[in-house]
């Protein structure tokens, strides 16, 4: 289990919230979820980059690769996956933007 404090120190080193401003997008959305086990497709938002894990003064790692194979492993292949299969093969990312439009 994370062990998050829920601080939300970690949100705004978080390029995804920084420009969704949603919480359950957030490091510390993404712990939360985890504590109750209801994933969905918020868990895709992420980018990876580890932000969150460098600007948590408490060192929690979310795992979320983890998490996303244990949710495939759990429910199958999921709309959001489908979906940015779809994007990468038409658009070359994950975003379903054209790479001038991305860049902007």
């Amino acid at each position: 289990m994370i062990k998050c404090n829920e601080c939300g120190l970690c949100k705004e080193s978080c390029p995804v919230y920084r420009a969704v401003k949603k919480e359950s997008v957030s490091p510390r959305g993404f712990a939360i979820l985890d504590k109750k086990q209801n994933y969905d497709k918020a868990l895709y938002y992420c980018t990876l980059c580890n932000n969150c894990k460098v600007a948590c003064p408490y060192g929690v790692d979310l795992k979320l690769e983890e998490l996303r194979e244990k949710v495939l492993e759990q429910n199958g292949e999921t709309e959001s996956i489908r979906k940015m299969i779809a994007n990468l093969r038409e658009f070359g990312n994950p975003y379903g933007m054209s790479v001038g439009i991305k860049d902007q």
